[in-house]
């Protein structure tokens, strides 16, 4: 079935000029943005652009078999930028100020990239959740923390990108690089807010109830689109208002829905659907119900724990884990279990509290 990346093959000989940018094409740049661009693409937004296809070119001779991403992250995203470097339609983007931060004292995982296209617009990738264990702690600290690092990065980054260049501005990413578009064009000042013409949350998570009952959300929701596939879990964490698009995903079980390259491709738009499967309707559901059963603190408390006894195993990332193998992933269940064993009372207790209120909204609702 067709992806983004067969949507390059049979529309990439089209220029923006001739076909407008879409929401397809949101989707190629969210995704560009994990790449390593480290040395290839400058940090600075006043240093010079690179081109899309030279930028392509030095990331060939980094990384001659392609960029390996780990456990998370598809490895189709080699496949893109080529597609993209070769194409039409791309290969005259430019490219600037790659950012990329990783700070376990603040918990941060940021990083983004800005694509200009011939146009003069301007394209805004914030890059989701990659394969550090820090990267997945700072998601689960948008349950409980506003803002988190991230969040304010994206904002900053906005900001500049505004102060740099001209022409009309475009903001997306994947995951939690969407919740960062969206919550950069939330709370930016109206002079930049004013050139925002759209904005991509792709199957990203939304927020907590005090940013959706603020009169900026409101403000803002219009430029915003949500994309979800029609089982999605990542998509329905936090808050949406409800409002967003479903799409159709070639595969049935709904964390694995979150892969976009599963994602269904209909000339220039992906193949919506009228309404979430009763499976996703039931994640909704299930997930809304339990994050607001439990109070900010007894998050906080049970990520510390989670992340305690991931980060007693020794592992930094998702691959750090061996989830794939039965044999090495055993030792670390067992440095898992021997961490569990020396948690105080309280932390059992909370875990144990919140997986149990948990399984009670599931039952709720089967």
């Amino acid at each position: 079935m067709p992806n983004i990346n067969d949507y390059l093959d049979w529309r990439g000989d089209l220029p923006i000029s001739t076909s407008p940018f879409c929401e397809v094409d949101n989707l190629i740049f969210s995704m560009l943005s994990f790449l390593d661009f480290s040395g290839i693409v400058p940090s600075d937004m006043l240093t010079a652009p690179v081109k899309l296809a030279d930028a392509y070119a030095r990331f060939r001779e980094r990384f001659p078999e392609g960029q390996d991403f780990g456990e998370v992250i598809p490895v189709f995203v080699n496949d893109t930028f080529a597609q993209a470097a070769a194409s039409v339609r791309f290969r005259d983007t430019y490219m600037a100020a790659y950012r990329d931060i990783h700070d376990e004292a603040e918990v941060v995982q940021f990083s983004a990239v800005t694509f200009i296209l011939p146009d003069n617009s301007l394209f805004l990738a914030y890059r989701g959740t990659d394969d550090t264990l820090l990267g997945w702690r700072e998601d689960f600290h948008l349950s409980f923390t506003h803002p988190v690092k991230s969040q304010e990065l994206a904002l900053e980054y906005l900001c500049e990108a505004a102060s740099c260049y001209s022409g009309p501005i475009r903001l997306g990413g994947h995951s939690k690089g969407g919740n960062l578009a969206a919550f950069a064009a939330i709370f930016a000042p109206k002079a930049v807010a004013d050139r925002i013409v759209q904005v991509w949350s792709n199957d990203g998570p939304g927020f907590m109830r005090e940013v959706i009952d603020s009169p900026r959300f409101a403000a803002a929701e219009g430029k915003i689109t949500t994309i979800v596939p029609q089982s999605s879990v990542i998509g329905m964490l936090l808050g949406h208002n409800d409002r967003y698009e479903v799409i159709e995903s070639t595969v049935k079980n709904g964390l694995r829905q979150h892969d976009p390259y599963s994602w269904q491709v209909k000339g220039p738009r992906f193949l919506h659907l009228d309404e979430l499967s009763p499976e996703g309707k039931r994640h909704n559901e299930v997930l809304a119900e339990w994050l607001d059963g439990i109070g900010a603190e007894d998050r906080r408390k049970f990520t510390d724990t989670v992340f305690g006894l991931l980060e007693s195993t020794g592992a930094k990332t998702v691959s750090d884990l061996s989830l794939n193998d039965p044999v090495a992933f055993a030792a670390k269940a067992a440095a898992m279990i021997r961490q569990y064993a020396s948690l105080d009372k309280a932390a059992k207790d909370n875990v144990y509290q919140l997986m149990s209120k948990l399984a009670e909204a599931n039952m709720k609702v089967k």
